[in-house]
């Protein structure tokens, strides 16, 4: 009998020690640091996750699902991982699946919240989590994920491109529509000596798409050969064509990344400026060197460093301006920039083209005079033409003022030759030359030294205030960022006397 009990007690000891030792095992294997500390494969994702925004929530909340049953089977699977781990035959791009009963146990009222702001984006987890989006059924992982390197469940912006512009007729309309996510910037834009406020898009009613066409590279295609990274059965691969079934196995039942199988689809600035360029009139129009692509860029002038147009650099492609019917041909003009810029650019655009044309035909004259008095294989001749061509065949409209510093480049190369030569000649420019602290204002306002107007009842010329009294406009004229709306003069009419 005395051997029975102490059989007995031993058993119990044992079993209670099991017991306990099963539950610290649990409570060990449950803290972070033991995953991170212990198995190097885990050391980058528990060094994300110790830097992130969760890093005051213990792994098993989101790793284990709510509920008994699935603590048991959770920690099954470890004891697997553990043997594989000690054995060597684990792998070293660990996998698991976040259930979004595991999210939801904190971020339940996400569901309830209403719109978010995310970088300025509008978001509504609402419709994205209880209706079917383009017929899929999206998790919480769809678009929070580890997809995003040293960045433990961020927004996986590529899976929100690949829904909203994979396979859409035309980028700014219905599920590509860009106001369902943003609104027209509050603050002025200013980009290369440019201003432009976007309460004008709304204004005037103004496609997107003009300037930003850009804003999205790639067509999220899914390459056949990407399966093969995660199958080698061929009854697997045959499903290939089975769209439904791939999306609702992948996303739905698993947390597989958008990203996985499908091309990235960047949006954003254009991370090539030249894909402004590159449109279906680059077909005739811009093949290798064009002089409407190259003065559009502002590149290839001789003697004359880049000086990009700020349309080019605002990303507005051919198309932004050439979309009026023309004969066979999509033409543009002065309503092209009305119809972005308001119709005070009416005057503008006249004003660019008859300065232009003026200057045009000005240098075209003094280059003709200097082909009788230079040689023909005068290399500074030579350049002086080139510029002088860029203009006339680029059409000087597409960046006005590189247009002005290429005439008046083509000049100073006909004297510095004269002067070479030592002939007695000189071809003085035959209009202002603009000072750099000028500049800025004559990208829109070139030609205005030769406009007269009535200022307090008084005949008023540019020229003799910026030629020959050498004002600057400051002096007179406040920055548009600052005067008031239809201020013209910062001063009353005391301030002219």
């Amino acid at each position: 009998m005395r051997k029975v009990e102490i059989i007995f007690i031993l058993s119990s000891f044992v079993i209670v020690l099991g017991v306990v030792l099963f539950f610290l095992l649990i409570q060990i294997t449950s803290h972070p640091k033991f995953c991170g500390n212990i198995c190097h494969v885990m050391k980058p994702y528990y060094k994300s996750w110790e830097t992130s925004s969760h890093n005051e929530v213990s792994c098993v909340e989101c790793h284990i699902p709510p509920g008994i049953t699935s603590e048991i089977r959770k920690k099954y699977e470890a004891l697997a991982m553990v043997a594989r781990y000690i054995t060597g035959t684990y792998s070293t791009n660990p996998w698991t699946e976040i259930e979004d009963e595991a999210c939801l146990r904190c971020h339940d009222k996400r569901l309830l919240a209403g719109k978010t702001l995310f970088k300025n984006v509008l978001f509504d987890h609402t419709p994205h989590l209880t209706e079917m989006r383009r017929k899929k059924k999206l998790r919480c992982t769809s678009c929070h994920s580890q997809i995003v390197q040293g960045a433990h469940i961020k927004v996986t912006e590529t899976t929100c491109f690949l829904c909203h512009f994979k396979e859409v007729e035309r980028i700014g309309e219905d599920i590509a529509d860009c106001k369902l996510c943003h609104g027209a910037p509050e603050k002025k834009i200013f980009e290369a000596g440019f201003e432009f406020d976007h309460k004008d898009v709304e204004r005037y009613r103004m496609d997107c798409i003009f300037c930003h066409s850009h804003s999205v590279e790639g067509n999220g295609e899914v390459p056949k050969e990407r399966c093969f990274s995660c199958h080698n059965e061929p009854e697997r691969i045959e499903k290939y064509d089975e769209i439904e079934y791939m999306h609702e196995t992948h996303i739905t039942d698993h947390k597989v990344e958008c990203i996985a199988c499908h091309q990235e689809i960047y949006h954003g600035k254009p991370r090539d400026i030249e894909a402004v360029v590159k449109t279906p009139c680059s077909t005739c129009h811009l093949k290798g060197h064009s002089p409407q692509k190259d003065l559009y860029m502002g590149i290839g002038g001789k003697g004359i460093p880049p000086m990009p147009s700020a349309m080019y650099i605002a990303g507005v492609r051919c198309e932004g301006c050439h979309f009026m019917e023309g004969d066979g041909i999509k033409t543009s003009g002065a309503f092209s920039c009305m119809n972005c810029h308001g119709a005070s650019y009416y005057n503008i655009y006249k004003m660019w083209e008859e300065s232009i044309k003026d200057k045009i035909k000005k240098t075209e004259k003094i280059i003709e005079e200097a082909k009788k008095i230079l040689p023909k294989n005068s290399q500074k001749l030579n350049d002086a033409l080139f510029n002088f061509e860029l203009v006339k065949k680029g059409y000087a409209i597409h960046n006005i003022d590189y247009s002005q510093v290429l005439l008046e480049k083509a000049i100073e190369f006909v004297n510095e030759d004269l002067k070479e030569r030592k002939i007695d000649k000189y071809f003085p420019l035959p209009w202002i030359k603009y000072r750099p602290e000028r500049r800025i204002c004559m990208r829109c306002h070139q030609g205005i030294e030769e406009k007269r107007g009535l200022i307090f009842n008084i005949s008023f010329s540019h020229r003799t205030h910026l030629d020959e009294e050498n004002l600057n406009c400051t002096e007179c004229h406040r920055p548009h960022y600052e005067k008031p709306k239809g201020e013209v003069l910062k001063f009353d009419e005391k301030g002219c006397t």
